[in-house]
């Protein structure tokens, strides 16, 4: 990609993102968080606003929205102040006070973080990477982290989820959801696998717990050897080699990829070694797939059709996920060129209007095939701007200055 091609895509790259968070007159977390029938326009919730079933803002819809943001911040410090204002209003409007003197998260907006399932977790990850900020963000990652890995503690609810919520046969992995009580008929989904360990990872890093990053590193380990499929790709879901939910969604795999080069961050040197050769038969599986736009397909290994299309949300997650392992110096500098041309590909082809279309709402992980849904295509869905943006952050550090003047 030429000077005037980077220049040209990253300038419309942040003319989207800006108008999406820190330059909309809608999108403001104070607003957003203090009103339950307000919502940010990337909100999932906004889809099936009625009931409120799930958390209102303690998401990772959400979340990985402000994450990406964070990363551009962090790209550029001295530029960056007002993603990071942005990020930092979002956390701390829903933090409260108890009368213990304890800070806690609202339980009107993150009612049941402490025992709903692995995606209540995940903007624990932004607070983790933001406590040396907050004394208030240490306390709430440290009640978050003793939820997840105290055997001898029970959450608000009475469960513990270390005993109840994991298994030996599993890699010591967490059920994706712990709702009702009962695990879901495929307890390992790699969407979990983001959800949790780079948190548990940076935490546990932290604080020296090194038989925790010992199970992160099992945990990963488990999932590389038990849900690799024969293609070179992923299953979305498993509970064993026999017993798998059979479609590689692309969504599904760039979760997987961004918790690797997430949790190598932090993990000792001497379990490196295991991650660098994941990492290096994720991307070799994924690469055979991409289109000559860049993009991948919802079903990336299936042909692109009006129901199966290129899907944007996916093709971020690999793109941070490459650019990531390249600059870190996990994966070849000859990975680069793929994951620009499917950044430039998701610009070219799927912001339009100044929205980012073709993000996919949902899919099972079981053997129903809801992976082709064309109602399903949305724009400006969190868990595609989020990573987009988090790819965006990468692309930044390509023409070596790591400026956001595009």
């Amino acid at each position: 990609m030429d000077g005037g091609t980077y220049k040209e895509i990253m300038g419309r790259a942040k003319a989207y993102i800006d108008a999406l968070t820190v330059d909309s007159a809608h999108n403001v977390p104070q607003r957003i968080v203090a009103d339950e029938k307000q919502f940010f326009s990337w909100d999932n919730e906004k889809r099936t606003p009625s009931a409120k079933p799930y958390l209102f803002d303690w998401s990772y819809y959400n979340g990985v929205v402000m994450e990406g943001l964070y990363d551009i911040y962090e790209a550029d410090p001295k530029k960056g102040s007002a993603y990071h204002d942005y990020v930092r209003a979002y956390l701390d409007s829903m933090i409260v006070t108890g009368k213990d003197g304890k800070s806690a998260l609202s339980r009107n907006l993150a009612g049941y973080v402490d025992h709903h399932g692995a995606d209540c977790y995940k903007t624990a990850a932004l607070m983790e990477r933001m406590a040396g900020e907050s004394g208030a963000y240490r306390e709430i990652t440290a009640d978050l982290y003793r939820d997840l890995t105290d055997p001898a503690h029970s959450n608000s609810k009475g469960d513990n989820v270390p005993t109840q919520d994991t298994e030996a046969a599993l890699g010591h992995n967490y059920w994706h959801s712990w709702a009702g009580g009962q695990p879901p008929r495929y307890k390992v989904w790699l969407d979990g696998i983001y959800m949790l360990q780079p948190f548990l990872a940076h935490h546990a890093a932290a604080v020296g717990d090194s038989a925790q990053l010992a199970l992160v590193q099992e945990r990963l380990d488990w999932v590389a050897d038990t849900m690799l499929s024969p293609n070179g790709m992923y299953y979305h879901a498993c509970n064993s080699r026999e017993d798998v939910c059979p479609y590689h969604w692309s969504r599904a795999m760039g979760w997987y990829g961004m918790a690797m080069v997430d949790v190598m961050e932090v993990l000792p040197e001497a379990y490196l070694e295991k991650r660098r050769k994941a990492l290096q038969v994720f991307v070799d599986g994924i690469l055979p797939y991409q289109s000559k736009s860049g993009l991948w397909a919802n079903l990336a290994d299936r042909p692109v059709t009006q129901t199966n299309r290129l899907e944007t949300s996916g093709t971020a997650m690999f793109v941070y996920t490459i650019l990531k392992g390249v600059r870190r110096g996990w994966l070849d500098p000859t990975y680069r060129e793929a994951a620009m041309e499917g950044f430039a590909g998701m610009v070219r082809e799927k912001l339009k209007d100044g929205a980012l279309t073709d993000i996919y709402l949902k899919a099972s992980a079981n053997n129903t095939n809801n992976y082709e849904l064309t109602e399903y295509y949305l724009p400006d869905e969190g868990k595609g701007s989020g990573p987009f943006i988090m790819a965006y952050a990468e692309m930044l550090s390509l023409d070596g200055t790591g400026s956001l003047e595009a």
